[in-house]
């Protein structure tokens, strides 16, 4: 499922670069962090899949399932947002 919103991502990812377009916004912290955040979804949706992955192999299920639902904290907001914004 989130492979899924992977697709999704490269969206979001090719227009946080959009995010340093004004001058003098590339001193901004909360922007840099913002990209830094979106940029590191990949990286954290591997690494959730491979440790969820070995931890199902030495069954330790509930650890597993918990590991596997972090990319949600990139998901969830987009979600939040997206529905914010269409029942508005």
């Amino acid at each position: 499922m989130f492979v899924l919103f992977t697709f999704v991502w490269i969206f979001f990812a090719m227009m946080s670069v959009m995010m340093f377009d004004t001058p003098g916004s590339e001193k901004l912290l909360w922007a840099q962090a913002l990209f830094a955040a979106i940029w590191i979804y990949p990286l954290a949706l591997l690494a959730s899949m491979i440790v969820s992955w070995i931890l199902y192999h030495y069954r330790k299920m509930k650890t597993a399932v918990t590991i596997g639902m972090v990319p949600l904290l990139w998901v969830l907001p987009i979600v939040a947002l997206l529905g914010y914004a269409n029942l508005s």
